[in-house]
């Protein structure tokens, strides 16, 4: 697990399965992992302080998702996505959380705005210092505004989409030179400003424009990709 992400929570016996399942898919969604990193069944139990039983049954779980990559019996990964694949999660999140923030900008009250606010300034102080840190507060933001719209079918297929991206969004926040992420340009602000003035349709466009961001590194990653295989730089 990578060094600086927030520590697993060690869980009681009752459900265990369950309540780990649930905290190793959201350590995934908040990008604690890395695309291609290798875990331990051994060690996932030693962290959640529990057998090695209920924590195979987690991983056997989370593959079936694709959430997880089990290329032998004790090796573990965290999938690396293609670019292709990457791109059909982003119109994924692009369609639904577009349509979640315009719902949103229309019945937003004050408080929910404050909340958001308040979870987008500790994103930016985050963003500065901390990757691992900035990729928890940025779910923190988006599933935060996809409470607001009170749509749950299409928050949990939202969720869905974000335990495969978590990885990535992680890199993304490595990658990104950090003046650019804790700017006062950053879109989340322009998406708080549609909020505020209850403007449905340029929520929507800001949020959007936020998830295509991403679309950033998966074309330099998809460059590098085709340098390795033809050795050429054109």
């Amino acid at each position: 697990m990578a060094e600086s992400g927030t520590p697993i929570k060690q869980v009681s016996k009752e459900n265990l399965s369950a309540r780990i399942y649930a905290q190793l898919r959201g350590a995934l969604m908040d990008g604690q992992f890395e695309p291609g990193e290798r875990l331990t069944i051994s060690s996932l139990a030693e962290q959640f302080g529990t057998s090695i039983t209920p924590v195979r049954e987690t991983i056997f779980r989370l593959v079936s998702e694709r959430a997880l990559e089990m290329r032998a019996a004790t090796a573990v990964h965290v999938p690396k996505l293609d670019p292709d694949r990457l791109r059909e999660i982003q119109l994924i999140r692009v369609e639904l959380e577009g349509a979640a923030a315009e719902r949103a900008a229309k019945i937003i009250t004050p408080q929910q705005l404050d909340e958001l606010t308040r979870i987008h300034e500790s994103f930016l102080a985050a963003a500065a210092v901390d990757p691992a840190e900035a990729s928890v507060r940025n779910r923190d933001f988006h599933f935060a505004l996809l409470r607001v719209a009170q749509l749950p079918i299409l928050e949990g297929i939202v969720e869905n989409a974000w335990v495969l991206m978590g990885p990535f969004l992680r890199l993304f926040h490595v990658h990104i030179p950090k003046r650019d992420l804790a700017a006062d340009q950053h879109l989340h602000h322009v998406v708080l400003e549609a909020l505020r003035r209850h403007d449905a349709a340029a929520a929507s466009k800001a949020i959007q424009d936020d998830i295509r961001w991403g679309n950033v590194l998966i074309d330099a990653f998809e460059r590098e990709g085709e340098v390795r295989r033809t050795g050429s730089t054109r």
